[in-house]
C-alpha cells in the first residue's frame, strides 16, 4: 500500500488551528455533513459482456490454454461440466428420508423419498460448479432453477478425494457424511434457499460461482443472469463488447482519432491492482452494495477487511486466514508487503499451469522454482536451509512455507486443505497459539510443538522477527493500560494493512467509548494520521472511531468534516464501511442489553448513511 502519512508539525499545526477558528464552534451533537455523492451511472452493464467465444479469433493461443483450464471447466449446466458425482441412483440415506441421485431422460435430478409415508420429491439439477479438481479436496455442487427466477443450492455435495456425498449441518456448519444419523431439517441449506448471485435480504452465493452472475429481485420474483458458469476472459479483463467493436473497425479500415482500444489492458498494472483482478473471487470479502460486475472498483462493492471487527472474525492476528480465501493470505505475506509478489509470480493467468518468476513453465505446484527463482541462494545447497535430506518431503519450499491447512470452520470429517499462502515461516508454538496445524507438525505428527520450536530455535537462531505490528499486538494482555495500547496498537508509520486494521479495532473496542468526554491529543493525532491513508478500509475505520468517540470534540467535528470535502469519488465507498462499523458498534451494545449507548450508535451511523434501510431499522427495534 502506498500510505501518505501527514509529518507530526503538520497535524500539531493543523490542531490549533483548528482550535483558534472560534467561528467554527460546532455544537454539542455533531452532525455529519450529508453525502455529497451522487449515484454514479452504470459505467459497466450486463449486456457489455459478449463471452469467451468472441475472443478465440483474435487470441486463439490464448483462448486454447484457457479453455483447458479450471477456471473453463469450473461450472456449467449438467451437459456442459463433466460430472464427478455418481447419479447411478445408489441412494444416499438420511435419518428420515432417501435421496437418489439419478441420471433419468437425460436429466440429472435429486429423487427425495420420506421414509415414512413414501412421499416423493423431485429436484431437478440445472447448473453445476465444481469439477474436483482442486489439490487437497475437491467437490462438486448442483444448483436447481425454481420458478420465482432463482438458482438455488441443493444441500447434497459430492467430495471426489473421498468419494462421498456429504452435506453441511445446522448449529455448528460443519461438513458431515452423509448418513442415517442426519435427518433433512437439520441441513443448513434445506429447503433450498441460498440462492446464486448477491440478492439483498436473501441468503446467496456471491458472484465468484460464475461470469457476471446478477441476481436481481423484480417484485416477488428474481432475475438471474449470468454469462457463464465457468470463470471466462471478461472476468478478468472487464467487458469486451467496445473492444471487439473498435478492433473489427480497424479490420474494416474505419479508423477514428482515439487509441483507447476499449478494454483494459493488465499489463504493467500494479502489484496491488493485479492481486485485485484475484480477489474479486479468491478473497473473504464483506458485500457494502449489489451490482458488481468485472471492469467496476472492487472497493465500492466489498471490503477485505471489514470482517475483522466480528465476534466470528475469520482471521489471525497475522493475516491468515481460517476460513475459505485462503489465496487472500498473499496479501499480507512478506513477498508482498516488502516485495512486488502477485499471483502471476507463480500461476499463468490463462492455462493454470505453475511457473517462476521468469514465466517459465513448471513441471507442477510443487516446484521449488517459484520460489528459487527469486531466493536464488536457497538453491545452491538446499540441506543447509532445510536441515532435510535433498529431495525429501520436509526439503520442500511448499511444505514449510505454504501448508496445506484444513479449513477450521468446516470441521474434519471431509478432507479440504488449502495452500497457505502467507508464506509463512514455521513458527511451531506461535502457530498453535493462533489455531493452526504448524507446517512442521504435519509430518513430525509424534512430537508436540515445544519439542519442535526446539529445533528451529537451535537450526535458524536467528529466525526473521514478525512483522511489528504482529508482534505489539501479541504484547498487549487484559492489563495493558491505554497509555501503553496507544503506543504499541497505534502505529501509522509502519506497514502491514490487516494487522493495523486489526489493531486499530481493538484500541477503538477495547478502550474508546460513545461521546467520550477526553481523549488524549496524542491518540487523537494518530487516528487522524491513519484517517488520511490511502487504504480505504482503515480510513473509514478510523474516522468511525473518532466520530464514535469524540463527536462532542469540535477539533475533531471539523476535521471530519474537511476530510468528507476531500474524497471525491472515494466518499460513498469511505461511507459504506464507516456506517456499517457504527451499526456494528451499536448492535453490540444492543446485544449486551445498553440500550442507550445503541441508539447512541446507531443514531451517529444514520448521520453518515441517511438513506440505509439496516440502520434505521435498527435504529427504531433499539427505540421500541
Amino acid at each position: 500500500m502506498n500510505y501518505r502519512l501527514i509529518p507530526n508539525w503538520f497535524l500539531f499545526l493543523l490542531v490549533i488551528i483548528i482550535g483558534c477558528a472560534k467561528d467554527k464552534q460546532a455544537s454539542q451533537t455533531f452532525q455529519v455533513p450529508k453525502p455529497a455523492y451522487r449515484d454514479k451511472n452504470p459505467q459497466v452493464s450486463f449486456s457489455d459482456f459478449i463471452g469467451a467465444k468472441q475472443c478465440q479469433p483474435c487470441h486463439g493461443d490464448i483462448y486454447a490454454q484457457w479453455k483447458n483450464s479450471t477456471h473453463a471447466k469450473a461450472g456449467g449446466n449438467p451437459d456442459e461440466i463433466n460430472i464427478i458425482a455418481p447419479f447411478n441412483g445408489s441412494p444416499i440415506r438420511l435419518a428420515d428420508v432417501t435421496v437418489y441421485p439419478e441420471h433419468e431422460n437425460q436429466e440429472y435430478q435429486f429423487r427425495i423419498v420420506n421414509n415414512a409415508t413414501q412421499d416423493e420429491q423431485i429436484l431437478i439439477v440445472e447448473a453445476v460448479v465444481g469439477g474436483g479438481f482442486m489439490i487437497g479436496g475437491g467437490t462438486q455442487t448442483f444448483f436447481g432453477k425454481y420458478e420465482d427466477g432463482s438458482y438455488r443450492f441443493f444441500p447434497f455435495d459430492f467430495s471426489k478425494d473421498e468419494n462421498i456425498w456429504f452435506v453441511q449441518v445446522k448449529g455448528s456448519g460443519e461438513w458431515k457424511k452423509a448418513d442415517k444419523n442426519i435427518g433433512l431439517d437439520q441441513l443448513v441449506n434445506w429447503p433450498p434457499h441460498r440462492v446464486l448471485g448477491e440478492i439483498e435480504d436473501i441468503s446467496n452465493c456471491q458472484n465468484c460461482h460464475g461470469s457476471q452472475v446478477i441476481g436481481q429481485r423484480v417484485g416477488n420474483r428474481y432475475k438471474t443472469q449470468f454469462t457463464s458458469l465457468g470463470i471466462n476472459c471478461e472476468s478478468c479483463h472487464g467487458p469486451a463488447k467496445t473492444h471487439v467493436s473498435s478492433i473489427s473497425d480497424i479490420v474494416r479500415s474505419i479508423t477514428s482519432n482515439t487509441s483507447d482500444i476499449g478494454i483494459k489492458t493488465l499489463a504493467g498494472i500494479s502489484p496491488k491492482e493485479s492481486l485485485d483482478v484475484c480477489l474479486q473471487c479468491h478473497a473473504v470479502k464483506t458485500p457494502l452494495k449489489n451490482g458488481f460486475l468485472p471492469g467496476k472498483n472492487m472497493e465500492e462493492f466489498y471490503s477485505f477487511r471489514m470482517a475483522l471487527l466480528g465476534n466470528e472474525n475469520p482471521y489471525s492476528i497475522d493475516g491468515r486466514i481460517k476460513s475459505f480465501g485462503y489465496q487472500q493470505n498473499h496479501l499480507f505475506s512478506d513477498c508482498f508487503i516488502n516485495g512486488t509478489m502477485t499471483c502471476t509470480s507463480c500461476h499463468n493467468p490463462h492455462s493454470q499451469d505453475y511457473q517462476d518468476i521468469n514465466r517459465n513453465t513448471l513441471a507442477s505446484r510443487f516446484d521449488d522454482r517459484q520460489c528459487t527463482a527469486c531466493h536464488a541462494a536457497k538453491a545452491e545447497d538446499i540441506p543447509s536451509h532445510t536441515f532435510h535430506l535433498s529431495g525429501s518431503e520436509g526439503s520442500k519450499c511448499i511444505a514449510c512455507h505454504m501448508p496445506f491447512r484444513q479449513h477450521v470452520g468446516i470441521g474434519n470429517e471431509i478432507r479440504f486443505t488449502r495452500s497457505d499462502h502467507t508464506v509463512s515461516i514455521p513458527r511451531p508454538v506461535y502457530d498453535q497459539s493462533q489455531g493452526f496445524e504448524s507446517a512442521c507438525i504435519q509430518c513430525h505428527t509424534n512430537k508436540p510443538e515445544a519439542a519442535l520450536q526446539a529445533y528451529i530455535n537451535e537450526w535458524w537462531s536467528s529466525v526473521k522477527p514478525l512483522n511489528p505490528v504482529i508482534a505489539n499486538r501479541l504484547r498487549v494482555t487484559e492489563k495493558t493500560s491505554l497509555a501503553e495500547a496507544t503506543e504499541l496498537l497505534l502505529r501509522p508509520d509502519w506497514n502491514h494493512s490487516i494487522g493495523q486494521f486489526s489493531n486499530v479495532s481493538y484500541f477503538i473496542k477495547r478502550y474508546l467509548s460513545p461521546g467520550m468526554d477526553a481523549l488524549n491529543q496524542n491518540i487523537i493525532n494518530k487516528l487522524m494520521v491513519y484517517a488520511q491513508q490511502d487504504d480505504i478500509d482503515i480510513k473509514a475505520l478510523t474516522l468511525a472511531g473518532l466520530h464514535y468517540s469524540q463527536y462532542k470534540n469540535p477539533r475533531v467535528q471539523l476535521f471530519i468534516a474537511e476530510q468528507l470535502k476531500t474524497m471525491g469519488d472515494m466518499e460513498e465507498s469511505v461511507r459504506l464501511r464507516w456506517g456499517m462499523i457504527l451499526d456494528y458498534f451499536g448492535t453490540v451494545f444492543y446485544l449486551i442489553g445498553d440500550r442507550p449507548r445503541a441508539i447512541e450508535c446507531y443514531e451517529l451511523a444514520k448521520q453518515v448513511l441517511p438513506d440505509d434501510k439496516n440502520i434505521r431499522e435498527n435504529l427504531s427495534r433499539a427505540k421500541t
